[in-house]
């Protein structure tokens, strides 16, 4: 029974510090996506391998185990080899201080142990859930076949090989198999954890989303009825008052603009994005995206390049995707400071999906700016809303498509949309 009581004791601290993480990183608000603290799963990891090692399961007879391979292994998996350094370092030092026996031995098999879980690092994040948990559990399965392999192999030189295998405590077998178990379990709740804390922050979009657009429902008619007759009489006055106030005419009908293109972004949020669905030559309107835009560019100083493969089509609302394309071009272009830069448009067809990249030698974003972009009301422009890129986020999501965006502060940035490629026969 002290067995059974010291391996509950194992597994708890292999897992209770999962919930820790979820309760002091995970289950907070979040304004963007939550990301992996390195930093934090760093120490939680060395300290779990250290109060693993100090509470080992006695087998009886000297024999111990402990299960401080998979704190390594999630280490190595979730943090790269940054985050697996303190979990390393931790494991030395304890068996530095306490004299640990087959020293070599260990520090070989903690080598072998880090070998795969560092290859796998680099992609880990790429793959899906249910294979990050169909390999965690070939993994740590292979390692208990070590780890059981050198522990056999140490009981039979401690006994001078009098002693049969037979021998070995059967706790061993049992214990490698719920070590493997529980490293799958591990990575089955901190997925799990990810997920939820995913979805929490994606239901506070949503429900942003939704709250912009009941607003916009509900105030953006009766708003532009009464800016509609006070344009008009604007542009009356302006034609009988003396020229010294026509500046300020012109800047009042600016600004009637300006509200005008924001009750037009409010409408474009509440009504549904794909109208009508045809199919789309998006090598034609593309180069005349392109060429509508090039005046722009030229006047803020700004060289376009285009590159532009044929035969690009896809399916859906040609205005809307134009809307969403030409917003993108236009917020490049204004990137650009100092009437000095280039923007570049790139468009080509990869397998089942069309490319669409924007990029250019603008000021750049920080990684900060780069998690909010599409959310409400939040703009680096002076003037800006947030509502124009917010509605180009919500029509190529209409599209099945993705958008995504690269950038560093100095070196420009690049908008990267990719939309379903549909076949066309002339």
């Amino acid at each position: 029974m002290d067995q059974v009581r010291d391996l509950w004791i194992q597994i708890a601290i292999i897992i209770l510090p999962l919930f820790l993480y979820d309760a002091i990183r995970l289950n907070r608000y979040h304004v963007t996506l939550p990301k992996l603290n390195r930093s934090f799963l760093a120490l939680l990891s060395a300290a779990t391998v250290a109060i693993c090692m100090t509470y080992p399961i006695d087998l009886g007879k000297g024999y111990t185990y402990e299960f401080h391979q998979i704190p390594i292994i999630t280490a190595f998996l979730y943090g790269g080899i940054v985050g697996a350094v303190p979990a390393l370092t931790s494991i030395f030092y304890y068996w530095f201080t306490h004299g640990t026996e087959f020293l070599w031995v260990r520090i070989l098999d903690t080598i072998i142990i880090s070998a795969i879980p560092f290859i796998l690092s680099r992609k880990w994040e790429a793959f899906a859930k249910n294979k990050k948990i169909v390999i965690s559990f070939m993994i740590a399965s292979f390692y208990a076949l070590i780890y059981l392999a050198a522990n056999v192999f140490g009981v039979l030189i401690t006994s001078g090989f009098t002693h049969g295998v037979s021998q070995i405590p059967a706790y061993y077998i049992l214990s490698s198999v719920i070590m493997a178990v529980t490293l799958m379990f591990q990575v089955y709740i901190t997925e799990y954890c990810y997920e939820n804390a995913f979805l929490r922050a994606e239901m506070l979009k949503s429900e942003k989303l939704n709250i912009v657009s009941e607003l916009a429902a509900s105030v953006a008619h009766e708003v532009r009825n009464p800016l509609t007759v006070v344009r008009g009489f604007i542009q009356l006055l302006e034609g009988a008052e003396h020229t010294k106030n026509k500046e300020y005419m012109q800047l009042v009908l600016s600004e009637l603009d300006r509200a005008e293109q924001i009750i037009s972004d409010y409408l474009n949020l509440a009504r549904p994005q794909i109208e009508q669905k045809e199919m789309i030559s998006l090598t034609s309107q593309l180069i005349e995206m392109t060429t509508l835009m090039s005046s722009f560019a030229a006047m803020q100083g700004v060289y376009l390049q285009v590159e532009i493969a044929e035969n690009l089509h896809t399916v859906g609302d040609k205005a809307k995707l134009k809307q969403a394309i030409m917003n993108i071009v236009k917020n490049g272009v204004e990137a650009i400071q100092e009437n000095k830069g280039y923007l570049k448009v790139t468009a080509y067809q990869t397998g089942e999906e069309i490319v669409i990249s924007v990029k250019d030698s603008g000021i750049g974003m920080t990684k900060e700016q780069l998690a909010r972009l599409g959310q409400p009301y939040y703009s680096l422009k002076e003037k800006g809303t947030g509502l124009g890129l917010m509605v180009t986020f919500s029509i190529i999501q209409a599209h099945n498509g993705k958008i995504g965006y690269k950038s560093e502060v100095g070196n420009g940035t690049e908008a990267i949309i990719i939309l379903p490629a549909a076949n066309w026969k002339e």
